[in-house]
């Protein structure tokens, strides 16, 4: 019988990203109102349509801060999504769970110990319900995955890991 299960986590955004979204607003009215004035002498009503173009443009920008992970478990194999603005998804990361090493209740003391470069956090690192999960990549090394699932996908990723992982990863 097939496994399959899928799970969406909304992240919540930090104060860089509220901070980034703060600032291209601040400079779009700016850049809006001096070409909506310099543009009236020179282009006349045609600026107004580049303030509007602006406006979108802006708006397009700092919906790029709306993320969301999919993870995904289909038969041993764990795949994790990263969907933008609810509109483009990209492959973040896929492995078997059978190569899957380490899987433990994750404290952000633990990021520590680890290259930053091999941590794939798909979920927010503040969250109380994330996981840490290491799995051996060939040729690729380790790959480190913060997530956050629930009680479904952790039930689907308990089957498939090797028995002494499962055992004592998710009490």
């Amino acid at each position: 019988m097939d496994t399959f299960f899928e799970q969406i986590v909304s992240v919540k955004k930090d104060g860089k990203a509220i901070a980034a979204i703060i600032g291209i607003w601040f400079l779009d009215v700016v850049l809006a109102f001096l070409l909506f004035t310099i543009g009236m002498q020179f282009i006349g009503a045609l600026s107004l349509l580049l303030v509007f173009g602006l406006f979108y443009g802006a708006f397009k920008l700092s919906t790029r801060f709306n993320i969301e992970y999919e993870y995904i478990v289909t038969n041993g194999t764990m795949d994790i999504d990263k969907i933008i603005s609810k509109s483009s998804r990209k492959r973040v990361v896929s492995f078997e769970l059978q190569t899957v090493s380490r899987l433990e209740k994750f404290t952000p003391a633990q990021l520590n110990n680890i290259n930053p470069k091999e941590i794939v956090a798909a979920c927010n690192l503040n969250d109380p319900e994330a996981y840490l999960m290491v799995s051996s990549k060939e040729g690729k090394g380790n790959i480190v995955l913060v997530f956050a699932p629930d009680e479904r996908v952790r039930g689907a990723i308990i089957k498939f890991v090797p028995k002494f992982i499962a055992n004592s990863a998710f009490r």
